[in-house]
């Protein structure tokens, strides 16, 4: 898919009592320095030992796996933290007993949500995920989402078309005339035109427009 990746950072605290708390794979930057500085964006803390038993895991395989819960994670901020780090955490320690959940964070740290037990499931997240999104952002994030989902559909659509025209052509070989070989371009061409479009909505639809702050 050209959209349904989860992208994981790492932190061991949330709470801006030092300079660097919120760190990503990709880069070291800061997200948080002191007491009314807002996070770049609201965010998605799975708290996890990291290990899980079994061939197939549930929240991995299925919960985080969900089209919409992997789309509207690209609004979000989303980083891993053991359970001990929470509890170390004064905004996030407390929240649950489990040693696996969720916690969905507001930019301004004012706003914490948990999901945890049997409340693990997939629209429950989204549901905490849409509400989360509409204290940080002036997008329709529910709208948004719903229609990249759509998008997904024309992909499939998309590479599928391409694929049995790359066999029409390779069954063709040699003895494939001029004529065959201009209309294979050309398809080829409408095909490659259209996947362009479909990646220039799923990129407008994907950035989500943070409220104004005073």
């Amino acid at each position: 898919m050209r959209v349904l990746t989860a992208t994981w950072g790492s932190t061991n605290r949330i709470s801006p009592a030092t300079s660097e708390v919120v760190t990503g794979e990709e880069s070291g930057t800061e997200t948080a320095k002191s007491e009314g500085t807002l996070l770049a964006q609201p965010l998605f803390v799975y708290v996890t030992d990291g290990g899980s038993e079994g061939a197939f895991d549930k929240i991995d395989k299925v919960v985080l796996d969900d089209n919409k819960v992997l789309i509207g994670m690209h609004a979000f901020k989303c980083v891993k933290m053991s359970p001990s780090d929470v509890n170390d955490d004064p905004l996030l320690s407390g929240r649950s007993k489990d040693t696996r959940y969720f916690l969905f964070v507001s930019r301004d740290m004012e706003k914490v949500s948990v999901v945890d037990g049997g409340k693990m499931k997939a629209s429950t997240v989204y549901t905490t995920m849409k509400k989360h999104a509409s204290i940080d952002y002036s997008t329709n994030f529910d709208r948004n989402v719903k229609a990249v989902g759509k998008l997904l559909l024309d992909f499939d659509k998309i590479n599928n078309a391409m694929k049995v025209l790359k066999d029409k052509q390779d069954r063709a070989g040699a003895d494939a005339s001029k004529a065959d070989v201009k209309k294979f371009e050309k398809e080829m061409a409408e095909l490659e035109e259209a996947q362009k479009e479909a990646d220039a909505q799923r990129e407008e639809l994907l950035k989500f427009e943070l409220k104004q702050t005073s």
